[in-house]
């Protein structure tokens, strides 16, 4: 089977040229990037500062009092912001998933609607919510199980021998892994967002469902899909070369818009459209089960539009016939009829 790439790229911008150049109209791109917000800002997780603070132990003696007081201090306020932390990242990652539907469902019906969507597809996006959420629990136990683990042998070699030397193996082996780690968590948050969340949308079915109907596709081609990460790590690089490139050149005018919420989806929304589009496009190239466009049909136009177009309205319904006029006394009967009926 030839699989292409540049095809579903071409078709996924085609469809944005469509929807927002021909013509623009500006309510579309500002509910439309709205949509984009929910989609793709509020689920990038909730960035958490770090805190570091240095306790020096004397001869190995008692601690100090005076550096106790500012742990007593600091330790519960780093513990609340931490939940506090914690729990607006969950919420984000609730919106966010609704969002991924929201956003897809208007990319694939060229429109731009919010409300409608967001309560139609909300079961599929408290399901993705709740796999999303035991996704980075799984994925934070493992990576920092191994950070914790290379960390340990850190300071055992170090407490052993002092010897700087015996601590670069473990922390590089630490890097390697945590790297590898990160790199194959987002690899399957990759697949979710591009072809498990359009399953959901085509048959209405949950995250665990739709993972069991795109898992027997990706054995079947190993190979097409993971050049197709491949393939979205390049563009990202090209991409985001380009931007970088015009923040300059803008004497970073460009970077200051891009660090706003809402208006970085506003002003970067046909690269959001088409990249939106693409995972489904490619998806279409494995047959029509797994076509997710030709069971998301455009919203039919509104009267308004028809009669802007140039389209015949609809006719109004006929009104009822009225009955026929009963016969006169002198009329005569109808051939065949019993005698001694009455005319």
């Amino acid at each position: 089977m030839n699989v292409s790439y540049l095809g579903p790229l071409t078709r996924s911008w085609e469809r944005t040229r469509s929807q927002l150049l021909k013509p623009f109209r500006l309510e579309t791109w500002l509910t439309l990037g709205f949509a984009a917000f929910l989609s793709e800002w509020m689920s990038g997780g909730w960035g958490q500062a770090a805190w570091q603070r240095r306790v020096e132990w004397h001869g190995g003696g008692p601690w100090h009092m005076p550096s106790l007081l500012p742990a007593l201090v600091l330790g519960p306020l780093l513990i609340g912001l931490i939940s506090l932390g914690v729990v607006v990242g969950i919420v984000l990652l609730w919106l966010g998933s609704r969002g991924k539907f929201v956003f897809l469902d208007d990319v694939l019906r060229g429109r731009s609607a919010i409300v409608e969507p967001w309560n139609r597809c909300a079961r599929l996006g408290n399901s993705l919510f709740l796999w999303k959420l035991v996704l980075w629990i799984v994925a934070g136990l493992i990576v920092g199980t191994v950070l914790l683990s290379i960390a340990g042998t850190a300071v055992l070699a170090w407490i052993g021998t002092h010897s700087p030397l015996l601590l670069a193996p473990p922390i590089v082996l630490g890097v390697v892994l945590a790297g590898l780690l990160g790199l194959l968590f987002a690899y399957v948050q990759l697949l979710l967002d591009d072809f498990v969340v359009p399953l959901m949308l085509r048959d209405g079915i949950t995250a665990s469902a739709a993972w069991r109907r795109f898992m027997p596709l990706f054995r079947e081609h190993p190979g097409a899909f993971i050049l197709y990460g491949l393939f979205v790590l390049v563009l990202f690089v090209v991409v985001g070369g380009a931007v970088v490139a015009v923040g300059f050149a803008t004497c970073c005018v460009g970077f200051l818009l891009l660090a706003l919420p809402y208006v970085a989806q506003v002003v970067l929304l046909p690269l959001y459209v088409t990249y939106r589009g693409l995972g489904p496009e490619f998806l279409a190239q494995f047959g029509p089960d797994f076509d997710v466009r030709a069971t998301v049909p455009p919203d039919p136009p509104s009267a308004g539009a028809r009669h802007r177009a140039g389209a015949p309205a609809v006719a109004p319904p006929a009104p009822p016939q009225a009955p026929p006029d009963p016969p006169s006394a002198g009329a005569r009967p109808p051939a065949g009829t019993p005698p001694g009926t009455p005319a």
